[in-house]
């Protein structure tokens, strides 16, 4: 009996709760999915001289890379950030709002997830994009603490790159050379006061990886993976991709797959 009753409730719960989350979304800009945009954005229809890259060692990059790196204008699948944080429940809470009970903070942590995520972008716009939506946000399983009043969250942004007005080099004479930067702290470096603070440093970071020594054409930020907790050294870590002339020998002819004819 017990268990139908906390089952009931947590069903009155998701209901008075998911009633409040749909008003919030509604008052969201509407991001169209991943799918829907890569599909009608006018870079993923246009004609371009060349739908393939190559990286350097002769191989073809997979057709999701290539997307990430060369469809600017369109949220892509691939280009993302993602991000483990914690935050406090109070904050996901609408004006004159109160916690529920114990049993149902899950429920409402979920429920209300998008509303931490929604700050991040705001973040990641700040920094090198030049639009950002929510992709997922989730309450990690297990994860709030009643006592404290704090949960974990997942969070995956999607984002559009600012274009800095440089044009695209002859593609087929260029491989696409990718590297991963670590955004970790050093063991007993001061953690960062919040998330924002945590994720706008990663993506100096980043940033600055792109206009170091050695990268060559055309910098673009990939993938950003950061895990924030209050007090703690930042864990991340961040892939960035450029163009660098082909090797010395090496020759390139089109591919004769589906990937030249899409």
């Amino acid at each position: 009996m017990l268990r139908i009753l906390i089952g009931t409730g947590a069903l009155l719960m998701a209901v008075g709760f998911g009633a409040a989350g749909w008003q919030y979304w509604q008052s969201l800009p509407k991001a169209p999915a991943v799918a829907a945009v890569e599909a009608e954005s006018p870079a993923a229809k246009a004609v371009t001289r060349q739908r393939w890259l190559i990286s350097p060692s002769g191989g073809l990059i997979p057709q999701e890379d290539v997307r990430a790196y060369l469809v600017q204008e369109a949220f892509v699948a691939r280009r993302t950030v993602q991000m483990t944080l914690q935050a406090t429940l109070a904050e996901l809470l609408a004006e004159g709002e109160k916690l529920p009970e114990v049993e149902y903070l899950q429920v409402l942590a979920d429920i209300r997830a998008p509303r931490v995520a929604e700050g991040l972008c705001a973040v990641v716009r700040q920094s090198f994009a030049a639009d950002c939506a929510v992709n997922m946000a989730r309450v990690v399983e297990d994860s709030v603490d009643p006592v404290a009043g704090t949960a974990q969250f997942r969070v995956e942004l999607v984002y559009r790159v600012a274009d800095n007005g440089e044009e695209l080099p002859d593609l087929a004479a260029h491989v696409l050379r990718r590297e991963s930067v670590g955004l970790t702290q050093e063991p007993g470096a001061v953690g960062y006061l919040s998330a924002d603070a945590a994720l706008a440093a990663a993506l100096a970071v980043t940033t600055d990886a792109c206009a170091a020594e050695g990268v060559g054409t055309l910098c673009r930020p990939m993938r950003l993976s950061v895990d924030w907790l209050p007090g703690q050294p930042v864990q991340g870590w961040a892939e960035i991709a450029w163009l660098d002339p082909l090797p010395k020998g090496m020759s390139v002819a089109p591919p004769l797959t589906s990937v030249a004819k899409e």
